[in-house]
C-alpha cells in the first residue's frame, strides 16, 4: 500500500525530499485514534504521483488520524483521490492543528468523486485549528460510473473541500484553478475563515456552502474570484441562512465571459448582486478585471494595477511553492 505508515504514537518523524510513485496505495499514511495516533510529525519536499495502482481511495498524504503535522513543499500530481487529507472520525479519533502549505497539487481526483484535492473531515465537531494556505491546486477532475458502465468526468469535485463539520479552519493565500462544483466546499462547518485565496474557474459554482444549522459565523473575504461560464454561480448554499456568514466582503469578482455580473438572477444566495448586497454581503467588494499576469499559462501573479490591492489582497509567494522550492 503506502511508502510510508505511521501509528502506535511515532512521533516527531521527518519525511523529507522523498519521491514516491506507482504506489498500490499512496504517500503517507498517519494510523491511530487519539491515544496512539502519531504526532508533531513533517512531510516536506517530496515528490508523489501515479498513486493508487491498486486500490483507488488513497491519499498522497493522508493524516486519517494526526496532531500537529506540518505538510510543505511537496509536489503532487496524476492521483487517483485525495492529494492531502486531515480527517477526524470523532471525539476519540482528531486531526487537530496540522498544516497544509506551499504544495503543488495538479491533477487529482482522476478515479473518484464527491472529493477535493485538499480535503478534511470533522465529525468531532470542534474547532481544529488546521491551517490550509499557500497550495497551488490545478485540475481537480473528478469520475464517476453509471451504472450501465459509462464513465463521467470530470465529475462533482472542489479544489478544498472541509467536509462534515470541519471548523475552525482557516484557509488562506491558496490558487485553486479548474474544479467542477468550485474552488472551495464547506459543509456543516463553523468559523471557518476563507480569505486572501484566488479560485479560478469553478465550473458549476465558486464556492459553496451545504448544510444545517450548525453551519455558522464562516468568513468569506479577500477573495479573488474569476470564472469563464456565463451561467456559473458566484456563492451557492444550500439550506441558505444569512447566519451561516459572519462576514463576506472585500472579494473582486469577475467572469472573462463578458456577462453583466451585476444583472445576473442567480448570482448569490439572495438571487441577483444588488440583493446579496441589500443584505449587508459584500458592500465592500468590485466587480472588475483583477489583472493577472498570464492566466492562459497558469500564472496568477497580479499585475501593479490590480484592482485587489485596493481591498487589501496580498500577494500569494508563488516561488515558495513546490518540491522544488523546497530544495532550494
Amino acid at each position: 500500500g503506502y511508502a510510508v505508515r505511521l501509528s502506535e504514537r511515532s512521533s516527531h518523524c521527518d519525511i523529507l525530499a522523498c519521491t514516491m510513485r506507482d504506489m498500490g496505495q499512496g504517500g503517507v499514511i498517519s494510523l491511530g485514534d487519539n491515544a496512539t495516533q502519531p504526532s508533531d510529525c513533517t512531510v516536506a519536499g517530496c515528490r508523489m504521483s501515479q498513486l493508487g495502482r491498486v486500490y483507488k481511495h488513497v491519499a498522497g498524504i493522508y493524516v486519517t488520524t494526526g496532531h500537529r503535522f506540518r505538510v510543505s513543499h511537496n509536489t503532487i500530481h496524476d492521483v487517483p483521490r485525495y492529494a492531502i487529507s486531515f480527517k477526524s472520525f470523532g471525539a476519540e479519533a482528531a486531526s487537530h492543528e496540522c498544516i497544509a502549505e506551499y504544495n503543488d497539487i495538479r491533477r487529482t481526483n482522476l478515479e473518484t468523486n464527491d472529493t477535493g484535492a485538499i480535503e478534511t473531515l470533522g465529525r468531532d465537531r470542534q474547532p481544529s485549528g488546521n491551517i490550509i494556505r499557500y497550495n497551488l491546486i490545478l485540475d481537480t477532475i473528478g469520475m464517476k460510473h453509471t451504472p450501465d458502465g459509462n464513465l463521467l468526468t470530470p465529475y462533482y469535485t472542489w479544489g478544498i473541500y472541509l467536509d462534515d463539520f470541519s471548523s475552525g479552519t482557516h484557509v488562506y493565500g491558496n490558487i485553486v484553478v479548474r474544479n467542477v462544483r468550485g474552488g472551495y466546499h464547506n459543509h456543516l462547518g463553523f468559523d471557518n475563515v476563507v480569505e486572501n485565496n484566488i479560485f479560478v474557474d469553478g465550473h458549476d459554482y465558486q464556492a459553496e456552502w451545504n448544510g444545517r444549522r450548525e453551519m455558522r459565523r464562516n468568513v468569506f473575504r479577500r477573495n479573488i474570484v474569476l470564472y469563464d461560464n456565463p451561467n456559473a454561480v458566484y456563492l451557492r448554499v444550500g439550506g441558505w441562512d444569512p447566519a451561516v456568514f459572519k462576514e463576506c466582503d472585500d472579494n473582486l469578482l469577475w467572469c472573462t465571459a463578458g456577462t453583466t455580473i451585476a444583472t445576473q438572477p442567480k448570482l448569490t444566495p439572495a438571487g441577483t448582486w444588488e440583493a446579496w448586497r441589500k443584505l449587508g454581503f459584500d458592500t465592500h467588494s468590485l466587480i472588475a478585471d483583477p489583472l493577472f499576469v498570464d492566466p492562459q499559462n497558469d500564472d496568477y501573479r497580479l499585475k501593479a494595477a490590480s484592482p485587489a490591492f485596493t481591498l487589501g489582497f496580498t500577494p500569494i509567494p508563488v516561488e515558495k511553492i513546490g518540491a522544488d522550492a523546497y530544495q532550494k
